[in-house]
């Protein structure tokens, strides 16, 4: 159902409280299938590329100018068009790694039908934010990684099979508890070795793997991960749930005499319980003739050598097997692992097995027969660490598994009502794009695997590592990620989660005094890395660092207050985020040094959020971190009526950000032109910082982002491409960039077959840097989840002081925006804001808040977006060789400072059962009358990692798309819409400082006719029986195929197979068997057309380091359709008045680029800007 916004709203409220002057307009599972059809291959790619809509829904008329506030509608339900969806679906095949792999949206399953070797990506895990399990191919145990499926190689080439920094350890699939840290004295590498004279570095160990449950048959062949390879399995399929956290696999193995099935959960609301469940079956069909019974002989085990940085310090057996372990070096913490199995017969029990120094196993014999085929066993397992329990961690892990012994089904249950209760707090809608959700959805899941709502230990809060529960990569410990990235994605939904990991840093926040005391310092120093302690490290350096973890935490808490979640008010705003807050203002207030130079103050020897860039000056991001914080700590001291120091603003409004001549923020000082920047850096103060906030536009913000954009490191890590979601939406008029961004944030780095982001667009060390990614990386789901929830709706938690009681008043930023490539929008399902729940809906015409629960009004502010000046940017044009050039300057903080940008802002009350109804901002054309601009596109060979396809539609011209390999012409392949139909009569296309040697512009013919066919056939694609008479009686309905059978296609069309649709698999088999080949065939309109560039080689930019952004060079052309040869002789395409036009009409458009302009060794192509076509 749709929402009719063209009806007079009743109760409307009287007016917005305009604080401006005046209004302002704010405005399956399938796999690549080498298929040989190539009608099919059009039809599947129409199919893939139509995005057809629906009717529109009509845009709120009296919402043009400015926002109206109503009684909430009953329904708010977004548009929803099956084609575009399907369509959407091809995506999920430009993950990579995706040969298995499939995605059940309905069910929210992600899974595997290809039986791996041991390799860390193709494995899911489970967790419940206590304890965590990877699981390996076989559905159960321990195993080490045997295969490094990026660098294609084993354990004959160094390295391939090791974790990152710093263990640099072996990979493997074991088991975890939170804030289980040892204490080690060196590590394989570290940044500060000269620190571990102070003290031992802490990383998280690893506890025995406690679902090793494992069969043999007739103690002669054995199913453990060690024993079954590919070469014994068939009907594999392993899946994950993220409805509840289930990880089932299902194969058959020995001959495919015996059926496997495992189950296995982490418990969400029974923390330290885990829970496997193992059924194994007779196929009675494969049983050798005369055969009718096989012995089963199961084995629980524990065993010490699954884990890692530990000691062991008990085990035996008890009614059930246990274990107990400590970290390394560290005698006084444990965990204690107790297992106790059922099996589903009558007199057949578990009973201790065999036990060495360091294993302890309890076993069971069951003989299936053909009468009795089946067994089920089920394990229960209790672990506990003495970080969460006062008392003997044995008798509690014992106590629970024991408790729920036998109560299978019913435990089952209980964890899925936890679960359920989870998403009927949180979901998040985007309905013509079924990966982008499924991306949204699967980081929500993965953020909830790893974290908690109940906090079972309040002095030490939650630790969030990087990994989370299920990997040791960086070492398990905590970064700025928890606070930076993760905290800040799950606060909307579960502002206790957000709590529990704040309360982390409350619990260390002594420790951080003492760092600060020992360096001389006042206030607190957090260190850069933490786990069981925050003292500073050898890989958590706390000086000459990055100092900006202090900033990130202060607004990580200051954040939490923002929301405004129940129990959140001045109280917690005096004993929790102004110690914090006060601590970062009083270190920084000494650690700066004024320049009497220059009038400011500076920052030395630091590193930034790019750590390409080590030990440098007036890092831009930490400046401007200092400066809100002080200006944060003058505000919450004002409203706590706590003593203010008076040098805080002073500070505040004389540190130095670094800044070129040419008006773009230098990352810091002194830094040249030829950077490769590792990460988001200056981007950061846009957003999530809030340096330059949505009523502060400035121009320098804007010259940043296309700056920057085009000096990222085409392999730097996954959350980098997020934050430039947002300041795109937040800072650009033109083009829909701030979606081609959220699409560059996730086709790179999301990995099949379970939806893990990596660390790295390219995984494989030996092209990436010697990087080994961490994975899977938290990081970057934080990261997507705010580039949906900030990014693209505009929202931000910000606030007012009263100039006349210097109180701070809370309130929420709404800044939507149209979305051209996502139809139909994105819905945000109960936000949580100031105790109250939201919904957050933009659609295609406009944004609403929804105030659906709570009791008090909350105060919303729209910023006016026609400050905005994303075009005034004058690219480099040269200078005089001769000239003296003066690279840096300092930003005007006076001109930061402008209170009537501010004022322009419109301020809304929203009271509880109204909804706020805003005109999306339409978002203008970078060039008008391209017809290309914002449409859907595809790449039909390689790019560059991290590259993705629709920069080159995105209006936005400091985004790029850069094939791979210069050798191969490079295809993209653009869908102008149904009914859309164009005539290209002119172009051009803009380069980076690399064009390519020629373009190719090619059309598809018969366009209409081919769109009525594929159209019919996709009705008889979703009938159960399908056949070939039925196809072609189908086709001869909408004119019939001789116009398609005359011709004999070519290679661009062939390409088009691996765009095919999951459902046609059966009809394409049909047809391609006796039946004429139907084949379409692309017409150049414009061949091999030679590029000149149009702009020089700026050498000075390298030798004197000027930092500019540099013009684009531009070849324009002109279509002359009569020296084209092509049959025209039958109709392709009719009006509306059934009348034939010219056959020259398309929608689909193929533009192929070929070589590089410079001969040089460079293997990469031409790099593509922008595209433009126009008619």
């Amino acid at each position: 159902m749709k929402r009719d916004l063209t009806r007079n709203p009743s109760n409307v409220s009287n007016a917005a409280e305009h604080h401006a002057e005046e209004p302002k307009d704010s405005g399956i599972k399938t796999r690549l299938l080498g298929v040989s059809m190539v009608l099919f291959t059009i039809f599947t790619f129409f199919l893939l590329l139509g995005w057809p809509f629906g009717g529109l829904a009509p845009t709120f008329s009296a919402a043009e100018s400015a926002g109206i506030i109503r009684k909430t509608s009953d329904v708010h339900t977004l548009d929803f068009d099956k084609e575009a969806r399907r369509a959407s679906k091809k995506l999920y095949e430009l993950l990579v790694d995706i040969d298995g792999a499939f995605y059940d949206a309905e069910s929210m399953v992600l899974g595997a039908t290809k039986f791996s070797p041991h390799t860390y990506s193709r494995q899911p895990y489970v967790a419940n934010g206590y304890i965590g399990s990877r699981i390996p191919n076989v559905g159960a145990g321990y195993a080490e990684d045997t295969w490094n499926i990026w660098a294609n190689a084993g354990e004959e080439l160094p390295g391939a099979l090791n974790n990152g920094w710093p263990l640099r350890n072996h990979r493997f699939a074991g088991a975890f508890v939170s804030d289980f840290y040892c204490l080690e004295k060196t590590l394989n590498s570290t940044n500060f070795p000269e620190l571990d004279e102070n003290g031992y570095t802490t990383v998280i160990s690893s506890i025995p793997q406690w679902t090793n449950l494992q069969f043999s048959l007739d103690e002669t062949v054995w199913f453990n991960p060690q024993s079954i390879n590919s070469d014994n399995v068939t009907n594999y399929r392993q899946e994950l749930s993220m409805k509840n956290g289930v990880v089932t696999t299902h194969l058959d193995c020995f001959d495919e005499k015996i059926h496997v099935e495992t189950q296995i959960f982490a418990h969400k609301r029974i923390y330290p319980l885990g829970i496997v469940s193992m059924k194994v079956s007779l196929n009675i069909d494969h049983l050798i003739p005369g055969q009718s019974s096989i012995e089963l002989n199961f084995w629980d085990i524990l065993d010490f050598n699954t884990s890692h940085r530990t000691v062991l310090q008990d085990l035996g057996y008890d009614d059930g097997i246990f274990m107990i372990v400590e970290p390394d070096n560290v005698p006084y913490s444990n965990a204690s692992i107790f297992s106790t199995c059922t099996v589903d017969r009558t007199g057949v029990t578990f009973d201790h097995g065999e036990t060495t120094y360091e294993q302890i196993s309890q076993n069971a014999s069951v003989i299936l027969t053909t009468d009795y085929p089946n067994v089920t066993i089920h394990k229960y397992v209790g672990i506990v660490s003495s970080e969460y329990y006062n008392g003997s961690t044995l008798d509690y892990a014992k106590e629970i598994a024991k408790g729920n012994r036998g109560n299978y089904e019913k435990v089952l249950k209980v964890h899925n009502e936890a679960w359920d209760a989870l998403y009927n707090d949180a979901f998040i809608e985007i309905p013509s794009d079924e990966v982008l959700e499924m991306t949204t959805r699967s980081s929500l899941y993965h953020l909830l695997a790893n974290t908690r709502t109940y906090n079972v230990s309040e002095a030490r809060g939650l630790p969030v590592p990087v990994s989370g529960l299920s990997s040791d990569s960086y070492g398990g410990m905590v970064f700025w990620d928890a606070d930076f990235w993760i905290q800040p994605s799950v606060l909307p939904f579960f502002p206790d989660i957000a709590k529990n990991i704040n309360n982390y840093r409350n619990a260390t926040h002594r420790q951080a005094q003492l760092n600060a005391q020992q360096h001389g310092y006042p206030g607190a120093i957090y260190p850069w890395t933490s786990g069981r302690y925050a003292n500073c490290t050898s890989t958590g350096p706390c000086m000459d660092y990055e100092y900006h973890i202090n900033v990130d935490i202060a607004l990580a808490s200051f954040s939490i207050y923002l929301n405004g979640a129940q129990g959140i008010d001045d109280t917690y705003l005096k004993y929790t985020t102004w110690p914090i807050v006060r601590d970062a203002a009083e270190f920084f207030t000494e650690f700066v040094k004024y320049n009497h130079t220059i009038g400011k103050y500076e920052t030395h020897n630091l590193t930034d959020p790019d750590e390409f860039a080590n030990h440098i000056n007036n890092g831009a991001f930490t400046n401007a971190g200092i400066r809100l914080l002080l200006k944060w700590a003058t505000d919450i001291g004002h409203h706590l009526r706590e003593p203010v120091d008076p040098r805080w603003m002073n500070i505040s409004e004389n540190i130095y950000i670094p800044i070129s001549e040419s008006n773009i923020t230098l990352e810091y000082s002194g830094m040249n032109s030829s950077v490769e920047i590792k990460q988001a850096d200056v981007t950061l103060m846009v957003y999530p910082l809030g340096y330059i906030t949505d009523e502060l536009v400035l121009n320098n913000a804007i010259k940043d982002l296309y700056y920057y954009s085009e000096h990222q490191s085409s392999s730097g890590p996954a959350m980098t491409y997020p934050v430039f979601v947002a300041s795109a939406a937040g800072m650009l008029n033109h083009g829909s960039s701030s979606q081609s961004y959220l699409y560059k944030s996730l086709l790179p780095y999301l990995r099949a077959p379970f939806a893990q982001f990596s660390e790295q667009s390219d995984d494989n060390f030996l092209t990436n840097g010697k990087t080994q990614p961490a994975f899977p990386f938290l990081t970057a789901n934080g990261g997507f989840l705010q580039s949906v929830l900030f990014g693209l709706t505009g929202i931000r938690y910000t606030y007012e002081v009263n100039p006349a009681s210097k109180k701070i008043e809370r309130v929420l930023k709404f800044n939507p925006i149209e979305l051209p490539l996502l139809p139909g929008g994105i819905a945000i399902r109960n936000f949580k804001y100031m105790n109250q729940v939201l919904d957050i809906i933009i659609d295609d015409h406009n944004g609403t808040i929804v105030h659906k629960s709570g009791d008090k009004p909350i105060r919303i502010k729209v910023p006016d977006r026609s400050l905005i000046r994303d075009r005034d940017v004058n690219p480099y044009r040269g200078t005089n060789s001769s000239e003296e050039v003066v690279n840096e300057k300092g930003h005007d903080i006076e001109a930061l400072g402008d209170k009537s940008l501010a004022r322009k802002a419109q301020h809304y009350t929203l009271k509880p059962g109204e909804e706020l109804i805003l005109p999306l901002f339409k978002m203008k054309k970078n060039v008008e009358g391209n017809v290309v601009e914002s449409k859907q596109i595809t790449n039909l060979t390689g790019g560059v990692p991290g590259d993705v396809a629709f920069s080159a539609l995105d209006g936005n011209n400091y985004t790029h798309w850069q094939p791979v390999d210069k050798s191969v012409p490079a295809k993209l392949l653009i869908d102008l819409g149904q009914n859309n139909s164009q005539v290209i009569q002119k172009g051009m296309i803009l380069w980076g400082q690399r064009p390519a040697k020629n373009i190719t512009i090619s059309i598809l013919p018969h366009t209409e006719t081919v769109g009525q066919i594929l159209e019919e056939l996709t009705t008889i694609a979703e009938n159960v029986n399908v056949g070939e008479e039925s196809v072609m009686e189908a086709l001869e309905d909408v004119g019939g195929t001789d116009f398609l059978l005359a011709n004999h296609g070519d290679q661009d069309v062939k390409d088009l197979l691996s765009w095919r649709a999951e459902d046609l698999e059966e009809i394409v088999r049909q047809l391609s068997n006796d039946s004429n080949v139907m084949r379409g065939k692309f017409v150049p309109i414009l061949e091999n057309y030679s590029v000149v560039p149009t702009v020089p080689y700026f050498k000075e930019i390298y030798d004197k380091s000027i930092i500019q952004i540099l013009p684009s060079n531009i070849t324009e052309f002109t279509i002359d359709y009569s020296k084209i040869t092509h049959n025209s002789s039958r109709c392709s395409y009719r009006n509306s008045l059934n009348n034939c036009t010219d056959w020259k009409k398309t929608r689909f458009i193929l533009v192929g680029i070929q070589g590089s302009y410079d001969e040089d060794l460079d293997p990469k192509g031409g790099t593509i800007k922008e595209i433009v076509l126009m008619n």
